[in-house]
């Protein structure tokens, strides 16, 4: 059967039959985490939330403006909805993928762009050890014009970074975030706590509830060994918490997933900042937790409240 979808790096598959199996891999994907860590952007929430026309969001940050006009109202539809719609254009890649091809005797396939391509002749006599072999020592010296990032070699026009982390482990930071959220950031902000301190969750709970660090989970008899095994799980929750900010902060200005701090960015004028004060406050109702992790955040909180013997 003929291949109808554009080409798709990084989900499993470079080229997909329908939309239907694209999606079967991209709800899984990177693509899928760049959706659900641009769910977490309370300044993107808010430009939906204000937007009636989707080619004029209402901010002051061209950066933002752009984004939106190509993401659209993500809180609006599911992820399904919103790749058939608008993912599966923006992540595909523009122009095909580089290929090697068998130059015809004439020459009439040659191609006339020559910048980057190397031309071999190859004696079908030989072995494909050997072939292999003075075909890597050939490439070795031309080692400099060859892309060291795969960025570089990828024409969409939302490139997926280099993935150092595993997607388990991009979905563990999404939890972590999600569930401090919930337990620290959310009553302070609503005024049910004087600080971060004060809330029924700290950040050992949460590694503790989230099973980041199981070792460090028991109390030990020995007070030194147990400081150190709660500054330990609340280090390992910091780490996650402060990965999962910079994520954010990257996804904002259309780069994921990329582990580096942004400096903030002031998005919306000051009137637009006076009509947010009430809609902020809708911030704090919304669910943000992925359906890739079920009812994990919103059992997590029950079990941290019940330490304390009450909902």
């Amino acid at each position: 059967m003929r291949y109808i979808r554009g080409i798709q790096k990084g989900i499993g598959r470079l080229r997909s039959r329908t939309i239907e199996e694209e999606l079967s891999y991209a709800r899984t994907s990177v693509r899928r985490w760049w959706w659900e860590y641009l769910r977490l952007s309370k300044d993107y929430w808010l430009i939906c939330q204000t937007s009636s026309n989707p080619m004029n969001p209402r901010t002051t940050d061209e950066g933002m403006r752009w984004l939106y006009r190509k993401f659209g109202d993500i809180h609006s539809v599911d992820f399904d909805t919103w790749y058939e719609k608008k993912g599966s254009y923006l992540f595909r890649e523009q122009v095909e993928l580089p290929k090697v091809m068998e130059v015809a005797d004439d020459l009439s396939n040659l191609s006339e762009e020559r910048d980057g391509k190397l031309l071999l002749e190859i004696p079908l006599s030989m072995s494909q050890a050997s072939i292999n072999r003075q075909i890597n020592r050939i490439l070795k010296k031309h080692i400099s014009e060859r892309p060291t990032n795969k960025l570089e070699t990828s024409k969409s026009e939302f490139p997926i970074n280099p993935v150092l982390y595993r997607l388990p482990t991009l979905q563990k930071m999404h939890e972590v975030w999600c569930l401090h959220r919930e337990l620290i950031a959310k009553p302070v902000a609503l005024g049910d706590a004087v600080d971060k301190y004060s809330t029924k969750g700290d950040l050992f709970r949460i590694g503790k509830v989230l099973r980041l660090s199981p070792a460090n989970e028991s109390p030990a008899e020995d007070p030194f060994i147990h400081h150190k095994r709660l500054n330990i799980m609340r280090a390992t929750v910091s780490r996650y918490l402060n990965r999962a900010n910079m994520l954010i902060g990257n996804v904002e200005i259309g780069q994921f997933p990329r582990f580096t701090k942004i400096s903030p960015i002031e998005r919306f004028s000051k009137g637009q900042r006076e009509s947010h004060a009430e809609l902020e406050k809708l911030w704090w109702d919304l669910d943000l937790a992925s359906t890739l992790s079920g009812t994990k955040i919103e059992d997590a909180k029950k079990i941290v409240y019940s330490w304390y013997g009450n909902k």
